[in-house]
């Protein structure tokens, strides 16, 4: 066998010599292909006998190294890089071992990646690095090039085992790794833009992308390689990796926990897999099933086979850590099986919520108690057969009265009560009792527990509406009781419940939903007026009035009564700056001007209440006033202090406003920071994914699929099958056609599924499906008809008339202009341009929107204006700037308007000194658009850095 020794150089002194001596004894020739050395790769090559080849390089290692290939004279090939040598054990039998094998076309070898030596591992992979000189074996790829038997994947390849070669790479140095993956980025995104095979490239993207300090593109690309499945390659399960320590660094706890969960199904052979799910699983206090991870960790540990593509990195700390917690949590285990848990309930007539709360409960409580206040369905007969003890307690309109009933009947043996509601239960059962054991051993000072809320609409595809804090478990003392014949809420005796908050065990509460809340609400405000009745007028009545006046829509008297109760200084549980936030929501919905709301916020402020929600606010209503200068700051500085408070007093405000704060702050990076925008929007859909706006403002970036944006967004949604129905409504109501064409192509059987529905009787449901679907069809033939190119539509006349007559007869004119058969349209045909522009939103490309634009010149210049201020406010810079272009000086006016969106425009089409020019115009003329001084700042920032 004669061995060839192929290398791809460029200034490689540092590292080629040692390459070269390992494997100089089994060569019988060294090709050496420059790329173009300026040091002494070449002379020290040469020493060794290379025949040297200079090279052009193009950005192509398949390129290069197939050029190699044609150099070669032997009957097998080496390939080496420079920085990669053969360990000294092995170099004298490498000609032998390579031998061996020689029968198989391709060889893979095992790689070990070294910092500062050999002691010093980083990483381990099998290579493919030998293989037979034959004509149809040929490398593939600009980048992480691959090698292929004619086009395809190699069928016949062997694997040498480490115990009989082994390879090191030096090439690590922090300083040589941020070159090479700006260089690999380069070359990746031109690959990208070229292949037809783009998920080969996502691994790689992945990488490169994090090697430049890119997370953001390291996420996308690693969930679009995750997204494939496990493919055949070595190291297939870097995504993952890459994605789950960038998850454990960013502290998203819930996310690494499912994608962890994802990697074991994925990799079942790989203990550290199993063992981060069972730190996951432990974390969330679900110890029994961390403990079965956690075994099957080492378990796959000693049976992990000594020849595998796939490089294990359970190293002998992980197995020594992993015995440690395996005790640790086996102990907690063993004493949250001890624990006396008893679930408590006051019901009537719930028989429709009842049989999944008594499923939970029997999953972490050892007792149950159902107080029933007059049911009349079937209740009672439920409970009982799921072994709960039933108590009759007579209706006294008093919601305290009936819970203290209740706890009067929990025994002196239960450790911890748990009180929820028929409509309210844990998104994770198998947390509760795992959690309280955990605080009996490690805070035995708590007596109360608070865990997240999280009202969700089942009537709106499980949307949530808001979350809060609220106590629902602690332990049990007669000096503990229920207060408040409605608003009830536990109080002790003498000093204060001594509470922690759980975020693991959040509840699911269904009662806001659409459907029922109106109802509760109305309940409620009966047993107010009523128990005003009886007791007199206090000020705590206000403050329950104004919370019921609230939720009813009643927001005029929802903020009399609020001004009531702050007036009278009442005190409640959620803090003082809840009132005002309560007028403030009410005006915002009565769609008050941002100064009133501006005004409540001062007003609250004065009165001595700082809390940071209010700061948070302020910016929220200062990017709406397009302020974007002076909304960042205080948005950045509402994160801050967010990120830094124990999140007591005003916790639930500060947090369910987070996500407002990094949407608003998104749409102000965007305008000047665009990769720090899209972080923004994917915190803010992080932590609710149900922001309308938030999603639009994520979906407008350009260069995003249908297919990539979902594949972003559907993580961060509880029920992905839910997530779709949701997303699809929402995209159909703002106007994003290729959104919901891409939707609907997932929902197989559409027309069937209609038919089912009417045959069922379901007309509702039918007629809010056939509305939708008919829906994005008129959408969708308004936009290709919009969209065919002008040559076409004279060849196919006949089948474009009849097509146009099947749109709404505005919708109809305005095709009818666009394809010639109309000369013009009126003043009265607007509204429908206008309902084409939106329809075009999500369809369309540039070219057509510029032609479509100019059918607005039909109409009068105020109306032009309009049109453009549309196309603006769609981010169709091009399209609007050629109508603004069109217009005369003397219907310009005094300019304000016009130069204002001439400036913005040709901001965004990068004349940046045109831009200035208009702005200033705009500027002299009183614009008083509020953010043009952020965009002249912007403007000047981009001048003094010119």
């Amino acid at each position: 066998m004669r061995l060839s020794v192929c290398y791809i150089t460029k200034n490689e002194e540092k590292n080629i010599e040692k390459s070269l001596a390992s494997i100089k004894a089994a060569a019988d020739e060294i090709v050496v292909v420059d790329t173009g050395s300026q040091d002494k790769t070449k002379a020290i090559a040469l020493a060794y006998g290379a025949r040297i080849y200079d090279y052009d390089w193009q950005d192509d290692f398949s390129a290069a190294r197939n050029y190699a290939i044609e150099q070669t004279t032997g009957d097998y090939i080496l390939f080496m890089d420079a920085d990669e040598y053969i360990a000294a054990d092995f170099c004298a039998n490498l000609r032998q071992v390579l031998a061996k094998y020689q029968r198989h076309a391709a060889l893979l070898m095992k790689r070990y990646d070294i910092d500062k030596d050999e002691t010093d591992v980083l990483g381990e992979i099998f290579v493919l690095r030998a293989f037979k000189r034959q004509g149809n074996l040929r490398y593939d790829g600009r980048i992480h090039e691959e090698l292929r038997e004619n086009g395809n994947v190699i069928a016949d390849i062997a694997v040498i085992n480490p115990a009989e070669l082994i390879l090191y790479h030096t090439g690590y140095e922090a300083a040589v790794n941020q070159s090479k993956a700006e260089r690999n980025l380069r070359i990746l995104l031109q690959e990208l833009a070229e292949t037809d095979n783009p998920g080969r490239l996502y691994m790689y993207l992945a990488e490169a992308c994090r090697g430049v300090g890119d997370t953001v593109q390291m996420e996308h690309y690693a969930r679009l390689d995750i997204a494939q499945g496990r493919r055949m390659v070595a190291f297939a399960s870097r995504s993952y990796r890459l994605l789950l320590a960038a998850l454990a660094e960013q502290g998203r706890a819930e996310e690494r926990r499912q994608l962890v969960q994802q990697a074991v199904a994925d990799f079942p052979e790989l203990p550290e897999f199993w063992a981060e799910f069972a730190i996951c699983q432990a974390d969330v206090y679900d110890y029994a099933a961390a403990i079965r991870a956690m075994q099957q960790a080492l378990q796959c540990d000693a049976e992990y086979p000594a020849v595998s593509l796939e490089p294990k990195e359970f190293e002998a700390s992980m197995r020594s850590l992993a015995q440690e917690k395996l005790a640790e949590w086996s102990a907690i285990w063993e004493k949250a099986s001890g624990l006396r848990i008893t679930a408590c309930i006051i019901a009537k007539n719930e028989a429709a919520e009842l049989g999944d709360w008594l499923k939970q409960a029997a999953v972490f409580s050892d007792a149950i108690i159902l107080v029933d206040t007059g049911s009349t369905d079937d209740t009672v007969v439920m409970a009982e057969a799921a072994g709960a003890k039933v108590y009759a307690f007579p209706w006294q309109n008093d919601f305290a009265a009936a819970r203290n009933y209740a706890l009067d009947r929990v025994g002196t043996d239960c450790d911890w009560v748990i009180f929820l509601d028929a409509d309210e239960t844990f998104y994770a059962p198998e947390r509760v009792r795992g959690c309280l054991a955990f605080l009996q051993q490690n805070h035995p000072e708590l007596a109360g527990v608070q865990v997240p809320i999280v009202n969700v609409d089942v009537d709106a595809c499980e949307r949530e509406i808001q979350r809060f804090r609220a106590l629902r478990i602690w332990r049990p003392s007669p000096s503990r009781r229920y207060r408040g014949a409605i608003h009830e809420a536990l109080y002790a005796e003498t000093g204060v419940i001594e509470q922690g908050c759980m975020e693991s065990l959040a509840v699911r509460h269904t009662g806001y939903s659409t459907g029922r809340i109106q109802q509760k609400l109305t309940r409620n405000l009966k047993l107010i007026m009523q128990e005003m009745q009886e007791q007199g007028e206090k000020p705590l009545h206000y403050r329950y009035l104004a919370d019921c006046l609230y939720g009813l829509h009643e927001y005029e008297l929802a903020i009399e009564y609020a001004r009531r109760a702050i007036a009278a200084g009442v005190q409640t549980v959620a803090g003082d700056g809840e009132l005002y936030r309560l007028w403030l929501h009410c005006l915002r919905e009565l769609g008050k001007s941002p100064e009133e709301q501006l005004a409540v916020i001062d007003t609250a402020q004065a009165a001595g209440i700082n809390d940071i929600e209010f700061l948070g606010w302020q910016g929220i209503i200062q990017t709406e006033l397009a302020r974007y200068e002076a909304a960042e700051p205080l948005l950045e500085q509402f994160i801050r202090e967010a990120s830094v408070s124990d999140l007591s007093a005003g916790s639930n405000a500060v947090r369910s406003l987070l996500p407002e704060v990094y949407s608003a702050l998104g749409l102000c990076y965007s305008q000047h920071e665009a990769e720090k925008a899209v972080e923004c929007y994917q915190q803010a859909l992080r932590l609710n994914p149900y922001q309308e706006e938030t999603l639009a403002r994520s979906y407008q970036r350009v260069n995003q699929t249908p297919a990539e944006w979902l594949q972003k967004v559907l993580p961060f949604f509880p029920n992905q099958q839910q997530a779709r129905k949701f997303l699809a409504d929402w995209a159909i109501r703002f106007g994003y056609g290729r959104l919901v064409q891409f939707l609907a192509m997932e929902l197989p059987q559409n027309q069937q599924h209609l038919l089912e529905l009417v045959a069922s009787g379901q007309l509702p449901e039918a007629g809010e499906k056939a509305q939708l679907e008919a829906g994005i069809y008129i959408q969708e033939l308004f936009a290709a008809l919009v969209s065919l190119p002008a040559d076409k539509r004279q060849l196919q006349v006949v089948d474009c008339r009849q097509w146009a007559a099947l749109l709404p007869a505005p919708l109809e004119l305005v095709i009818a202009r666009l394809y010639g058969w109309q000369e013009k349209l009126s003043a009265e045909d607007f509204a429908g341009y206008m309902t084409g522009l939106s329809a075009m939103q999500g369809f369309a490309g540039e070219q057509q929107y510029e032609e479509y634009a100019g059918l607005a010149l039909d109409f009068s210049w105020e109306q032009v204006q309009e049109a453009a201020s549309e196309l603006i406010h769609q981010q169709k810079w091009q399209a609007a700037y050629s109508l603004l272009a069109e217009f005369p000086a003397e219907a310009i006016g005094d300019g304000a308007l016009f130069w204002y969106h001439t400036g913005i425009c040709l901001y965004y089409l990068k004349e940046f000194a045109a831009a200035q020019e208009c702005l200033e115009r705009a500027a002299a003329a009183g614009c008083m658009e509020p953010d043009l001084p952020a965009y002249q700042k912007w403007l000047q920032c981009r001048e003094d850095e010119a």
